[in-house]
Order: structure tokens, then sequence, then C-alpha cells
């Protein structure tokens, strides 16, 4: 099943390592946020099917960002009209 939404989660902690010059593990943001280091991974994967309203706006949080900014939608695309048979 492919889902619409998908999370930036990797790219933000990235950029939040680059702009504090060091690697962050993911148990770091596991005690910082409160949110299951297996729960942050399945993010960090971007392998997340259902979201929890809790760990999203503790992401927002902890990396100060909006909500637009964690998580993207995709609409989906349409399949071609099927070929009439003559």
């Amino acid at each position: 099943m492919n889902v619409p939404i998908s999370n930036n989660f990797a790219t933000l902690l990235q950029e939040k390592q680059d702009k504090e010059n060091r690697f962050i593990p993911l148990s770091e943001v596991a005690h910082a946020t409160g949110i299951p280091r297996k729960t942050l991974y399945q993010w960090d994967k971007n392998i997340v099917t259902r979201f929890d309203t809790r760990i999203v706006d503790k992401l927002c949080e902890y990396f100060g960002v909006s909500l637009s900014d964690l998580l993207n939608h995709t609409l989906p695309t349409e399949a071609p009209p099927a070929k009439k048979k003559k």
C-alpha cells in the first residue's frame, strides 16, 4: 500500500546536525522528545504509516518547524484511461 504522506524527518535531522556541527543520534532525539527510538527509526526511514498527533507535535517542537515542514502529501496520480478495443 502506498501512503500518500511522507515525512522530512531525516532531512530536518541532517539540517540540525549541520547547524550544530555535530552528529545527533536517534537516542538523543528520543531522550529530548520522549518518543521511543524504534518509532524515530521508522520516521528516519520514512516507513511510518500511522501518524500519532502527540509524536507529530513533539517532532515539530524539537525541530522548531510547522506541520507542513515535517509532513508532505502527494496527490495520487490518475491511471491513464483504458484503450477501447475495436
